[in-house]
């Protein structure tokens, strides 16, 4: 069970690339596109308990800019609301 549970997690991650790379796109950002794909790479880390990142994860993660990262944060950050839920707290 734990690992389909991680399984599913990984799967979530990957899913939200892909909505941010969407909408990255959407909001004029087509340069930010294949930076975020190559995050595809760190799917596997992106779940509790993961082991330290590749390699490749780590090298696709330095070569996004600062502009395009910024804007998938910012889509991120805007998910909930516009899937009328609460918004996330990470804080202690």
């Amino acid at each position: 069970m734990a690992a389909s549970k991680g399984n599913a997690v990984a799967a979530a991650a990957v899913c939200v690339l892909v909505l941010l790379a969407v909408g990255a796109e959407a909001q004029g950002g087509g340069e930010c596109v294949p930076q975020l794909n190559r995050l595809l790479a760190c799917r596997a880390y992106a779940v509790p308990g993961a082991g330290d990142p590749s390699a490749e994860c780590c090298s696709a993660l330095s070569s996004i800019s600062q502009g395009c990262a910024c804007s998938a944060i910012s889509i991120m950050n805007s998910l909930p609301s516009r899937c009328h839920l609460s918004q996330i707290n990470c804080s202690a």
